[in-house]
């Protein structure tokens, strides 16, 4: 048995330009939460720490943003944890001048073929752990999902693929999304496909197995994106896998109604929003019933902007 932690989506470097004057505050929350993925993954003695795609929101992030992260892995694998990565389609390797091409990350695997020829076999533990991984390119990928079929019975197999699920309303299927069904995925015979793409949490299983999962991004990206945010802690031997679903957030995204039926102004209505005060909290509030006297609702949001950390209105 070999322990991971498994996350994916975390976007690191978004410009996050709808968020105004919080925007860098807020980017630096996608940072602290990739440290605490880090520490989380040390406190729990896993063995690999698996990113199954946009661990960087652009191809081609700044290069302070990529020593912090070579720093991170870098104390990974200082303590025996190896980091493995996949390319996504935000962080992809398209252009020449990508990150995964321009850069090294010490310590750690980057499957960045465009196929998996033969999974990289690698030991842990005394035992031998194969993975299967790819970083998409449309002149070169075309029947690559081929390529994550279990190679051998010996040793623990493990998928990295950052693809869409067939039947969520949440993508549109491009190629590069690389969409796929279950019943697909369980002809792979993998012990466990680390997956990325989608942002929210989501077990793959039957009533057999725990075939794959999605972690979702460890932080909303936006507004949809609510509630608590998570990574996987996952115990996998050959053809078993238990996954331990681990809050992770800096900060939380909520959606949430308020019926000012029979306001009777402004200032009711600003401490009435008062009362959701959450300094943590990026709040998209709509407000709804009938009030005594119009309400100027820009006016309104400045006055009750400061009770959050980021106030916006539908």
């Amino acid at each position: 048995m070999i322990r991971v932690l498994h996350t994916a989506d975390l976007h690191l470097g978004a410009p996050l330009k709808q968020l105004g004057a919080s925007r860098e505050t807020r980017r630096e929350d996608f940072y602290r939460t990739f440290e605490r993925l880090l520490t989380l993954a040390i406190k729990n003695e896993v063995h690999l720490f698996l990113v199954a795609g946009d661990l960087f929101d652009h191809p081609r992030p700044d290069t302070e943003l990529v020593g912090r992260v070579q720093a991170g892995f870098k104390r990974l694998s200082e303590r025996g944890i190896m980091p493995v990565l996949i390319p996504g389609t935000h962080d992809n390797v398209v252009s020449a001048d990508s990150v995964y091409r321009r850069h090294e990350f010490p310590g750690a695997l980057v499957l960045q073929d465009a196929v998996v020829d033969e999974p990289v076999r690698i030991t842990v533990r005394g035992q031998e752990v194969y993975l299967y991984g790819f970083a998409y390119r449309s002149s070169a990928s075309e029947g690559a999902l081929a390529g994550m079929q279990r190679r051998c019975e010996e040793g623990i197999h493990i998928g990295l693929l950052h693809g869409s699920r067939e039947g969520s309303p949440e993508w549109d299927y491009r190629k590069k999304d690389l969409p796929f069904t279950l019943p697909l995925l369980k002809t792979w015979d993998l012990d466990y496909v680390a997956l990325g793409h989608y942002h929210d949490f989501d077990l793959l299983s039957d009533e057999k197995r725990v075939w794959a999962c999605y972690p979702g991004s460890p932080e909303g990206k936006r507004f949809g994106e609510n509630g608590p945010r998570f990574c996987t802690l996952a115990n996998i031997s050959p053809r078993q896998v238990e996954v331990e679903k681990v809050e992770c957030q800096s900060r939380r995204l909520e959606g949430r109604t308020l019926d000012l039926s029979g306001c009777s102004g402004e200032q009711e209505a600003a401490d009435m929003i008062a009362k959701l005060a959450d300094k943590d909290l990026l709040l998209r509030l709509t407000l709804s019933g009938m009030v005594e006297a119009p309400l100027d609702l820009n006016r309104l949001q400045g006055l009750t902007a400061h009770h959050f950390f980021y106030l916006d209105r539908d």
